[in-house]
């Protein structure tokens, strides 16, 4: 189980697009280069993200793209969706061949499906960015 590459590509942006000021746009290039993201891949990434409402554009001198809305509202799950179309998606079909543990492995499989997606739906990018902060302000080991 992997998410495409463009998605990959696109969570990279949209993390780099959160942690910028709000109101403050990103422009390709720059964005290429800290995400480490090939420039006309990104352009695509970037109207698709823009299409699914997740991103704005600002045209002319100091344009680029800004998120459209606050990091915590923007879920791992929106990003993936507006680029893939799917989430996990490990169960398939609920009609196939019928034998013996048939019906528990397709329920394994709905669970891992149900787990995954509700992690990916309940992290927004706020969180994201505040990983690994804690540890900031601990103890300093």
């Amino acid at each position: 189980m992997k998410i495409s590459r463009k998605a990959e590509y696109a969570l990279r942006a949209m993390t780099l697009l959160s942690a910028a000021p709000r109101q403050q746009p990103f422009q390709i290039q720059d964005l290429a280069g800290q995400g480490e993201i090939p420039v006309k891949f990104l352009e695509q990434i970037l109207l698709s993200l823009k299409r699914s409402g997740l991103l704005k554009s600002k045209r002319g001198v100091g344009g680029g793209y800004l998120l459209n809305h606050e990091p915590r509202a923007i879920t791992v799950a929106d990003v993936i969706e507006a680029i893939d179309g799917d989430l996990c998606s490990l169960a398939g079909e609920k009609s196939g061949p019928d034998f013996p543990g048939a019906a528990g492995l397709q329920d394994c499989l709905e669970t891992v499906d149900q787990t995954v997606n509700d992690q990916l739906r309940s992290r927004n990018f706020e969180e994201i960015l505040q990983f690994g902060n804690e540890a900031d302000v601990g103890f300093g080991i």
